[in-house]
């Protein structure tokens, strides 16, 4: 049997959790930012799933990385990044959890995108445009500024997202099917991936999925425009334009002269590397000084790096 080396008791360690609406993961590095443990769980944006079942997902997992590690806590400086914290007053909510589950009180509390950018761009500023289920554009410059655009959820906005994709593709098979639109494969292609046989049966579908399992038809739609499909290219590029739009506007805002990374992160970037191009060339004309990248790193690196930082600052 192997014994794990106790690490030295005087030094720090960073804390990075992640925290989702469908998954929790956990980092825990030394002070040179090497990983040392690594945990992960369940959901915990208490906004969806509430506090306790929040407060149990991010006590389960510090506690694994602690003990992963043989770390001591109070030695840790803990950076928090999780979806759903918007406010003063989610960060208080937040803020409470911790101190339940005895976080100590060097910590950060940010929400998931900043720490995506941080990790993606293996820096503390820069641009994320963000699209998956959802979409949002963030931005925080040298200055210590920030900047969003979307981010609305899906009743409201995220355009350019898996379900804004699928929801345009849905409502094209609608107005195909009364003759208001024009004829598309995605009608066939929606309905065989549903195994429906009827239009018509789009509609208690659409009232008795989660979003999420909307959002999946988004695939379906690349499908249709590899074939050359007009509608469904014209959603994709329509999705593509709403991507740039926000992108122009958070990158006005916080007035970015220099050379700084534009990470693209979420599943449509990393599944439809040919929708990523298109991307880019439209980037290209906006803000031609961007390099634009995928991430470097995941979001939860992003909460140690952020860590740290905050570290060095208290010297």
């Amino acid at each position: 049997m192997t014994t794990k080396p106790k690490l030295p008791s005087h030094q720090r360690f960073f804390l990075g959790i992640d925290g989702g609406g469908t998954k929790t993961v956990g980092l825990l590095a030394d002070q040179a930012g090497h990983i040392i443990a690594k945990a992960g769980a369940g959901a915990s944006n208490y906004h969806a799933v509430g506090e306790e079942q929040t407060k149990r997902v991010l006590a389960n997992v510090t506690s694994q990385l602690i003990a992963d590690a043989d770390a001591a806590l109070e030695l840790c400086t803990c950076c928090l990044g999780l979806a759903g914290v918007g406010s003063p007053a989610d960060s208080k909510v937040v803020g409470r959890i911790c101190d339940d589950i005895g976080l100590p009180g060097n910590r950060i509390l940010t929400h998931d995108a900043q720490i995506a950018l941080v990790g993606g761009a293996e820096e503390l500023s820069g641009v994320i445009i963000i699209a998956g289920t959802g979409s949002i554009v963030y931005g925080i410059n040298a200055a210590g500024q920030e900047a969003q655009a979307g981010g609305w959820g899906h009743l409201l906005g995220d355009e350019g997202s898996g379900y804004d994709i699928a929801r345009r593709a849905l409502q094209a098979v609608s107005r195909a099917a009364d003759g208001r639109g024009v004829r598309t494969q995605l009608s066939s292609l929606i309905l065989k991936a549903l195994e429906f046989t009827q239009p018509r049966e789009l509609v208690s579908w659409m009232h008795s999925v989660s979003k999420d399992r909307v959002a999946q038809l988004a695939g379906v739609v690349f499908d249709a425009a590899n074939t050359n499909d007009s509608v469904a290219q014209r959603i994709l590029d329509e999705a593509a334009d709403e991507l740039t739009v926000a992108a122009r506007v958070v990158i006005d805002n916080l007035g970015f002269c220099q050379p700084f990374d534009l990470v693209l992160s979420g599943g449509i970037f990393s599944h439809q590397p040919t929708f990523a191009a298109s991307l880019r060339s439209r980037l290209r004309d906006i803000t031609p000084h961007a390099r634009v990248c995928l991430p470097k790193r995941e979001p939860a690196y992003g909460a140690v790096l952020l860590g740290m930082s905050k570290q060095c600052r208290l010297g």
